[in-house]
This record gives structure tokens, sequence and C-alpha cells, in this order.
């Protein structure tokens, strides 16, 4: 088994932030009704949204094209 690197650890605390802030702005316009916030807390969600797609999702299973240690010569 092997430790998380420290750039993992700091992108899965990342990840984990934009999902709390999802779930605030989903709890916004309930403690705090008008449609300014409903419109705040919505937006705010699909700005994080997209954010966690691109930065998270389908992350957690490493790409082996990167790890490929194998150098190609010019005929391949």
């Amino acid at each position: 088994m092997t430790l998380p690197s420290r750039s993992e650890l700091l992108r899965r605390r990342r990840c984990r932030l934009l999902i709390v802030g999802m779930v605030l702005g989903a709890l916004l316009p309930i403690f705090s009704w008008s449609w300014i916030t409903l419109a705040v807390g919505l937006s705010g969600i699909a700005v994080l949204l997209l954010v966690y797609r691109r930065e998270c999702a389908g992350r957690s299973v490493p790409n082996s094209a990167h790890d490929d240690t194998h150098l190609r010569g010019p005929e391949a």
C-alpha cells in the first residue's frame, strides 16, 4: 500500500470542498428565500459543477498512458 502524494491529498480536499459548496448552494434558498438567492444558488451550483467535472470526475483510475516509460523511436 502506498501513501498518496501531497498533490493527490490536496486534489481530494479540493473535490470535497467543491461538493460542500454545492450543498451550501442548494441550502441557501431554503434559509433565505427570494428569487435572487435562488438565482445565486443555482448559478453557483452550476459553476461548481463545471469545475468539479473538470477537476474531479473520472480521476479515480490512474491513466496508464502517462505511466508508460518506453521510449519510442522515429519508426513508431
